[in-house]
């Protein structure tokens, strides 16, 4: 008699240690479902924000472009001011003097490249 009742009771301690172990796979699969729900969530987030990023260095290279041609064409004003007679109609942003020669500049800087 003895030796069923300890079969029995391992037997109902075996169940409850599967009933247990099965609870916490369940849980484990449903926090794997909830992470990689959030994980995928926070890629998306990621590839908006990396858009925003993109549209965001065009719009500040733009303003720098314009500011830039802006102070150039500003200087050009002031010079003609100061020689009137003179055409600098051939001057602009993208030329450089080399060997006294008016040529254009090739900038090679990864600051103007989007």
């Amino acid at each position: 008699m003895k030796l069923q009742e300890e079969f029995q009771q391992s037997q109902q301690e075996a169940k409850a240690l599967l009933t247990k172990k099965s609870k916490e796979a369940l849980d484990l699969s449903d926090k794997n479902v909830t992470l990689l729900a959030e994980v995928q969530r926070l890629k998306e987030t990621l590839a908006k924000k990396d858009e925003e990023l993109v549209k965001e260095r065009k719009a500040l290279t733009n303003d720098v472009a314009n500011s830039y041609l802006a102070g150039f064409e500003s200087t050009v004003i002031q010079v003609s001011g100061i020689y009137p007679g003179m055409d600098f109609s051939q001057l602009g942003p993208g030329k450089t003097v080399v060997d006294g020669q008016l040529v254009e500049e090739y900038v090679e800087s990864s600051a103007f490249k989007l």
